[in-house]
């Protein structure tokens, strides 16, 4: 073999080795997702169906959702909303939730809604989508925590 054709392929070969033993390194991390805990009563801060911001025409102060520790949910004042009554809620998962399943009190089955809980401007949030009838529209409601303590 040719000089010129040795070394790439040295070269190619301590490459991978290299990169080989940074993958058994960084396999070794421990990582632990956090359970997600969202007990407390949180604010809608923003409406939107089908991407348009419905905020700025219905009265949003004063509906909220309260979850408590013990799997309970309430609901305060009127809003077209995944549920109508209280109940009882869960995560599809309670470290990678992608649904929050909420099980209304008064309803033979439980209704789901895709579930994101990003942090906004500093501020945690909980971000609920889902659709009410018509498949077509999509409501997405953005809550913030009114006891951020928790």
């Amino acid at each position: 073999m040719k000089t010129h054709v040795i070394i790439p392929v040295v070269f190619l070969a301590a490459a991978i080795l290299t990169l080989s033993s940074c993958e058994d390194e960084i396999s070794d991390v421990a990582t632990t997702e956090a359970v997600k805990d969202i007990t407390g009563s949180w604010k809608v801060v923003q409406l939107t169906r089908n991407g348009e911001d419905l905020s700025q025409r219905l009265d949003l102060t004063n509906f909220r959702i309260s979850f408590n520790a013990d799997g309970s949910y309430t609901l305060a004042e009127e809003l077209p909303f995944i549920a109508d009554a209280p109940g009882t809620y869960k995560l599809s998962d309670p470290q990678y939730p992608f649904a929050l399943i909420l099980q209304p009190e008064d309803a033979s089955e439980e209704v789901e809604a895709t579930f994101q809980f990003p942090v906004v401007k500093g501020k945690r949030q909980l971000s609920l989508s889902f659709s009410l009838g018509c498949e077509s529209n999509a409501y997405q409601f953005n809550f913030e925590r009114q006891n951020p303590d928790l």
